[in-house]
């Protein structure tokens, strides 16, 4: 036993080298492993973010166009309608768009637009009448009283256009017709009886991108105000 103690020979420098290369080569693995879960990690929060972003904008973009109303014998709910940019009329209750509206039912002339490359989003424009319904809003010629970006960093789902309008038409009236062409003329503005919404969000991360689409059936098929 004291004799296995007082040998002082180590180990050679062949035993060093291997247990070196080895001990890299186990290093450069953890760092590997690390790297990608990190790239993983950074691609899931923002596949999160882009998916949150999106759907509170749809959620957003239904609200609007399910609010949507027509005015009888003035004009139809839809002003104009193409595939990326869609005008209305609606009405979103009482909530107050001035100290002087608080209590009245005040018309709304809104307009969504899908705006592609370099702007890659969605902007709300808003036109808000001074006076009770039936009264309209001012025209879009004039400056609108609100304005906000949706979404950024956008794009379309492929090729899926970001608005799409189906009607009734036929005799018997035959569902889901796709309305064509866009913009859609002014008799086929009548017609619609779905709204399709759908767009991509995307990520900082490149590759990501979330789908989004919804459709909204026109709940306006009478007129509110006349």
């Amino acid at each position: 036993m004291s004799a296995r103690l007082a040998d002082e020979s180590g180990f050679t420098l062949v035993e060093l080298l291997a247990t070196l290369l080895v001990s890299t080569i186990v290093l450069f693995a953890l760092f590997g492993l690390v790297d990608t879960a990190t790239r993983q990690q950074s691609v899931a929060t923002d596949r999160i973010d882009a998916n949150d972003r999106g759907r509170a904008a749809i959620d957003v973009i239904t609200a609007q166009l399910r609010s949507r109303v027509c005015i009888s014998g003035v004009q139809g709910s839809l002003v104009a309608a193409s595939d990326s940019q869609i005008e209305f009329f609606a009405s979103l209750g009482l909530t107050p768009e001035s100290a002087t509206q608080s209590q009245t039912l005040v018309l709304q002339r809104r307009r969504l637009t899908y705006r592609p490359a370099p702007n890659n989003d969605v902007v709300e424009e808003v036109w808000v009448g001074s006076a009770p319904a039936p009264a309209l809003p001012p025209a879009t010629s004039t400056t609108a009283t609100r304005t906000r970006t949706l979404l950024t960093n956008v794009s379309l789902d492929g090729t899926t256009p970001f608005l799409r309008f189906y009607g009734l038409i036929g005799t018997p009236p035959l569902p889901d017709l796709l309305l064509t062409p866009r913009p859609l003329s002014a008799t086929n503005l009548t017609k619609v009886a779905r709204i399709s919404v759908g767009f991509a969000a995307k990520g900082r991360v490149a590759g990501v991108r979330t789908p989004m689409h919804n459709d909204i059936l026109d709940r306006s098929p009478g007129c509110y105000f006349g």
